[in-house]
């Protein structure tokens, strides 16, 4: 799992809940301290050079079956993306998205690292959002390595009646209560956004009640 963010930590439990075996790889602190409260794995990527090799250590050599990069073109590690993406952000709307349609790039960092982690025939899911579309992939080590990829929009319909109940029950056996770290008025909505956004307060979700 790269990231832990609200999808990341949920995805966590989830997968927890079923009965796996996850790895989690993140950098900020209150979201590394949220998921050990649920007996996740986490390493800290500022505490490891190579961290498709720290996995492969924790994983007799193999890699994961299937790496979920919760993280998307946020990611950090990508220097020369994210100034593109900041120049992009300067632009007047009607050419911003031109230059997003034709020669918009993503921060791969989160994803390139998802490559190197998953075993030989594994799985990587998406569901960080990417929005590039002159992303450079390494696909001879895709082609290689002979992964499948997952990614999209969430099929929500399709798992309301298996995750209502995990939800809702009063014995909330993937700890949602314990998500939410702000609840904020309406009112109060840019402020939420920011310091989710700029990490700060501890921010991990955000609830906005009318």
């Amino acid at each position: 799992m790269f990231g832990l963010g609200p999808i990341g930590q949920m995805a966590s439990r989830i997968a927890r809940h079923r009965g796996a075996r996850v790895i989690a790889v993140e950098l900020v602190r209150e979201r590394i301290e949220m998921a050990r409260r649920h007996e996740i794995e986490v390493l800290d990527l500022d505490e490891h050079e190579d961290i498709a090799e720290a996995v492969r250590e924790r994983t007799d050599g193999r890699g994961t079956d299937s790496v979920i990069d919760a993280v998307g073109m946020e990611a950090h590690g990508s220097p020369g993306a994210a100034a593109m993406q900041k120049l992009g952000g300067m632009l007047p709307d009607r050419i911003a998205r031109k230059v997003i349609e034709n020669v918009g790039v993503d921060r791969l960092a989160a994803l390139n690292a998802s490559i190197e982690t998953v075993r030989r025939g594994g799985t990587i899911s998406i569901s960080g959002v990417y929005g590039g579309t002159a992303d450079p992939l390494n696909m001879m080590q895709l082609f290689d390595k002979g992964v499948q990829i997952r990614m999209g929009q969430a099929h929500v319909k399709r798992w309301i009646g298996d995750l209502m109940p995990l939800v809702t029950h009063d014995s909330d056996p993937l700890g949602v209560m314990d998500l939410a770290t702000h609840r904020l008025p309406l009112d109060e909505a840019p402020h939420g956004y920011e310091i989710f956004q700029k990490k700060q307060d501890g921010a991990i979700k955000i609830v906005l009640q009318p």
